[in-house]
This record gives structure tokens, C-alpha cells and sequence, in this order.
């Protein structure tokens, strides 16, 4: 061996040092993937917990806060868009059909209801 090529010992250092960034770099990208899966399992644990608390029915109110405007299913992105919904009973959102609220065209809470005119 020359005095310019490296050691045995040297080679053996080096390929330590490559086998362990190699290692950092897998570890790394492991953990990406965890976080990324920790990441959607709360996504989907806040949508179920949104789900529970979700009402069935909602009214949607005019400007005035006084007249109702829409009835609307609680998942009618509609009526989350709106910002003037308040939630209601499967018995008070029948009644507001039968005094002529109209039903929501997107969400359909008179096909839900049954509501026969």
C-alpha cells in the first residue's frame, strides 16, 4: 500500500459514517410518515367528534333574526357557509315545513323528513 491510499481502518471509518447518515436519512423519513399518519388519524378523530356534534335540523335566519329563510339538514355546507343557522328538532323543523319554510334545494330536508305537502 501507498502512503496516499487510505488505511484499511480509514475504509471501515468511512463506511460507518456512510452507513450511519443512510440510517439518519431512513430514520428521518420514518418519521415523516409517522407524523403524517398521526396528522390524519386526529384529522379523522376531529370529524368524528364534529359529526357527534352536528345537529340533524337546522333554520337558517334572515338578516333581522327574525324570519326564517331555509330549513337545512346539519351537514348542508350551505347552511355552514351561511353563519345564521340555528339547530332545531326533527318536530320543529317538520312544523316549519308545514308553515311554509322553504326547504333547502343543496341539502333536501323535506326528501329527509318525508315531508309530504
Amino acid at each position: 500500500m501507498s502512503e496516499d491510499s487510505p488505511s484499511r481502518l480509514d475504509l471501515l471509518y468511512f463506511a460507518r459514517r456512510v452507513v450511519q447518515q443512510q440510517a439518519e436519512r431512513s430514520l428521518a423519513e420514518i418519521d415523516r410518515w409517522i407524523a403524517a399518519e398521526e396528522r390524519k388519524a386526529a384529522a379523522l378523530r376531529h370529524a368524528a367528534e364534529q359529526n357527534r356534534q352536528r345537529p340533524d335540523w337546522l333554520v337558517q335566519y334572515g338578516l333581522n333574526r327574525r324570519n326564517i329563510d331555509w330549513l337545512h339538514r346539519g351537514d348542508c355546507w350551505a347552511a355552514a357557509k351561511s353563519g345564521r343557522c340555528r339547530p332545531v328538532t326533527r318536530e320543529q323543523a317538520l312544523d316549519a315545513l308545514r308553515h311554509d319554510v322553504p326547504a333547502c334545494t343543496h341539502c333536501q330536508p323535506d326528501t329527509e323528513l318525508r315531508f309530504l305537502e
